[in-house]
């Protein structure tokens, strides 16, 4: 035994050796994620699916002073901290990671396998002992016949792209989200602003009406009712202090720490000049992540469908080895071949769920444009609507309501005017002002949903559009 086949064995691992080697596939690169869309990025920044080859943040280069906590923070740095710190982004760049190692296994050939066989030993008569027993040693590979291998990874592949897709969504979603949360901050900011200037209004009103009644000039009823204003104006100065908190702490949600402090927003909403026409933007909607996905996963189906005919071809199984016999010690080879016969299983059920599966992604495809197209016109609208509203309030009711304040403020000191008008006046201002920082704040973020779905800023449809 302790000089079995050595030369043979030798020869059949080296008959093997070219055959194991050509079957597996070399580890593939990584291909590129899509491009990042340039929706709310500085533009000699840009971030996105390429920062994965950083494992500890998708975004590398964050500028520390937008990053650090609670000093003032702007639009750009707080959707800078936000992808480099949301677990969401996280958790999608892990998924993309998974895809590729999915991948890169579905590339490979299922291994070989060593067999080692005794025979004819342990029975009667002269095949009692083991002096009359054979042993073989052989290697048996499973080997693809109808490019199974190659269908498979081609499926995965489709998947990793896919999961980079999803990837892009989540970052452009985290975008959006952000500045939305952005124009609720300065929103609540501008609120607390107001509500502030309304109770220091309310204080030198009351001081004012104190003066007159101890003049006799008004009955004491005036104080009792201008300190129901101060205590109303209090409340609201209160109110807005913790909406402020509560947007703060949405903002921070984003990027994983709710707890931590926010500093002051430093931008204020901006009324652009105008929108261009519908069929314009609505142009741009095939660039969007959720659009220009459904390519791949129609590619995909089709793979899945090509690799489920090709499992209906079973794998034949070679095998080679050497064999011997103890009884006068001589060798032979021995190989074999191991084939399934499809005849239950022809793996009908997977090609008709395949089949299946790629009209289903058609009728999805199908039904997603039209409701991409419903959700776009329904953003268009919502826009400009909140333009109009916007411009209404900027260029009449807040400078009528702030003329008739001051007329009114200016009537009350003559006499001409009683308190209970100039307390209407001025909350009739107060809450122009407070109609004019919500409007500006649902244009704001009714931009920010416009252009998650075209996926790039308003204004650079607008110069692409020019330039062409």
């Amino acid at each position: 035994m302790q000089d079995f086949m050595p030369r043979p064995l030798l020869i059949v691992l080296c008959a093997l050796a070219p055959v194991v080697t050509g079957c597996a596939s070399p580890i593939r690169s990584t291909p590129s994620l899509p491009p990042p869309r340039t929706l709310g990025l500085p533009p000699a920044e840009p971030a996105g699916p390429a920062g994965l080859n950083n494992r500890s943040s998708p975004i590398s280069d964050v500028n520390e002073r937008d990053a650090r906590p609670g000093e003032a923070v702007t639009l750009d740095g707080a959707i800078r901290r936000v992808l480099a710190n949301s677990p969401d982004l996280a958790a999608a760049a892990e998924a993309v990671r998974a895809r590729e190692g999915d991948a890169r296994q579905a590339a490979l050939w299922p291994n070989p396998d060593l067999i080692g066989e005794a025979e004819n030993f342990g029975g009667t008569g002269d095949q009692q002992s083991f002096e009359t027993a054979e042993y073989t040693v052989s290697l048996a590979q499973p080997i693809d016949v109808s490019g199974k291998v190659r269908r498979r990874s081609t499926a995965a592949d489709y998947e990793r792209r896919l999961s980079g897709w999803d990837y892009e969504t989540t970052r452009l979603d985290l975008i959006t989200s952000t500045r939305k949360a952005y124009a609720d901050l300065v929103a609540a900011q501008r609120n607390v602003e107001l509500t502030r200037e309304l109770a220091r209004l309310a204080d030198d009103l009351a001081a004012a009406v104190g003066a007159r009644v101890q003049a006799g000039k008004v009955s004491p009823v005036e104080a009792t009712r201008i300190e129901v204003v101060r205590s109303a104006t209090r409340a609201e100065a209160l109110r807005a202090e913790q909406e402020l908190s509560t947007a703060r702490a949405a903002l921070a949600a984003l990027w994983g720490d709710a707890g931590s402090p926010v500093g002051w927003a430093t931008e204020e909403s901006q009324v652009d000049a105008g929108m261009p026409p519908s069929s314009t933007l609505e142009s741009l909607l095939a660039g969007a992540p959720e659009a220009a996905r459904w390519s791949d996963e129609i590619a995909l189906r089709e793979a899945e469908f090509d690799l489920a005919r090709a499992t209906a071809f079973p794998d034949v199984t070679a095998s080679l080895g050497a064999r011997r016999f103890a009884e006068n010690d001589d060798y032979a080879f021995v190989a074999g071949l191991s084939v399934p016969l499809p005849v239950f299983d022809r793996n009908q059920g997977a090609i008709a769920a395949a089949t299946s599966r790629r009209t289903e992604v058609e009728r999805r495809r199908a039904a997603f444009l039209a409701r991409q197209r419903a959700d776009f016109q329904a953003a268009y609208d919502d826009v400009r609507r909140a333009e109009i509203s916007v411009r209404s309030l900027d260029d009449r009711i807040i400078p009528s309501a702030q003329s008739v304040f001051t007329a009114t403020t200016i009537g009350y000191q003559a006499g001409k005017f009683s308190l209970i008008d100039l307390l209407d006046a001025q909350r009739t201002l107060f809450e122009a002002q407070v109609q004019g920082v919500e409007a500006r704040a649902a244009l704001t973020k009714a931009r920010a949903d416009l252009e998650r779905l075209i996926a790039r800023p308003v204004e650079a449809a607008q110069s692409s559009n020019t330039g062409g």
